[in-house]
């Protein structure tokens, strides 16, 4: 393609449900006939690889890859290697675009000539839908650190979703998503991106929906969830250290976000295992000497935010039982 200014891509697995709506919420914007759009199949095993398929040969803008399943991030390195736009958005199949969110964000990029640019989005929950806005300059490049120290305290930054990359960027530096992860995949691309990027663009305009949906992950019981938020904090601490955070700040700024996260994952395991293997599957998350230490930590920086009831939970699961 020439003169082509975005390259949208879209992991898909088995999201027929959600999938038109998707697809025509990307056909449906402005700068649409300036996007390459590619859908990466990443195994599916409902209707969607011919869902996709339709739309590949409806529009001459919209690519299909068809591929065995490994995962949204492979799905999401092998779209990175396939994109030509100056820039490069991502979306989720199960979600949409509103439609000036991309000539929205790429008019930004060109007028500021910021590296990573980005929009409000409109966030769905089992109770309601949020808007979820930034603290930061609107329409101006602005240097990194505000966002690093965001960051830091709030998970509302953390989706590839309503973004901007530049594609020189990613390929001259290598940026990837890390296959295998199991959480915080998008959080690292963004801190890894990060580190080569001097300004940002804040668009206060909503343009991305994400609409939840209960995954497989948090249906099907894990025994590994004590590991990846240790994975998880250590990856944080290098990168944070890396952009020139501090230990004294990072524990500072990241101890309530990251003490909620941990008791969250509590209601996920409560959720995930049935009676007979809920209390054995509690014992050893609670009993995880490495993320007892992390507790240590953070508990007294995070205490007085938290209420009672989690500070009480969290007090004793990082005493050593």
């Amino acid at each position: 393609m020439t003169d082509t200014a975005v390259s949208l891509i879209i992991p898909i697995y088995n999201a027929a449900e959600y999938l038109q709506q998707c697809l025509d919420s990307v056909t449906a914007q402005t700068l649409f006939s300036r996007m390459q759009v590619l859908l990466i199949d990443d195994g599916s095993t409902d209707a969607s690889p011919e869902i996709c398929d339709v739309y590949a040969q409806k529009y001459a803008n919209i690519y299909v890859t068809h591929r065995r399943n490994a995962g949204v991030s492979a799905a999401r390195n092998a779209g990175i290697e396939l994109a030509v736009g100056k820039y490069v958005a991502f979306a989720d199949a199960d979600d949409y675009l509103l439609p000036e969110m991309i000539e929205g964000l790429y008019t930004a990029a060109e007028q500021t000539k910021a590296q990573l640019i980005f929009c409000d989005y409109l966030a769905e929950h089992p109770d309601d839908v949020q808007t979820v806005r930034f603290p930061f300059p609107e329409n101006e490049a602005f240097g990194r650190d505000d966002v690093v120290q965001y960051m830091l305290a709030s998970e509302q930054f953390n989706a590839l979703w309503h973004k901007l990359f530049v594609r020189d960027i990613l390929m001259r530096e290598q940026v990837r998503m890390t296959q295998g992860r199991k959480i915080g995949e998008d959080r690292e691309f963004i801190l890894q991106y990060l580190l080569h990027c001097d300004t940002l663009c804040y668009v206060p305009q909503t343009g991305y929906y994400y609409r939840y949906v209960i995954s497989g992950a948090v249906r099907r019981p894990q025994h590994d969830y004590a590991k990846v938020l240790t994975t998880q904090y250590s990856t944080d601490r290098a990168q944070f250290a890396a952009l020139g955070v501090t230990q004294e700040v990072f524990v500072e700024k990241c101890a309530l976000c990251f003490c909620m996260r941990i008791a969250a994952t509590i209601d996920i395991i409560c959720r995930a295992f049935s009676a007979g293997s809920l209390l054995h599957a509690l014992r050893v998350y609670y009993a995880d000497r490495a993320l007892q230490d992390i507790l240590r930590v953070l508990l007294p920086a995070a205490g007085p935010q938290l209420n009672r009831y989690t500070f009480g939970l969290l007090w004793c699961m990082r005493r050593r039982m």
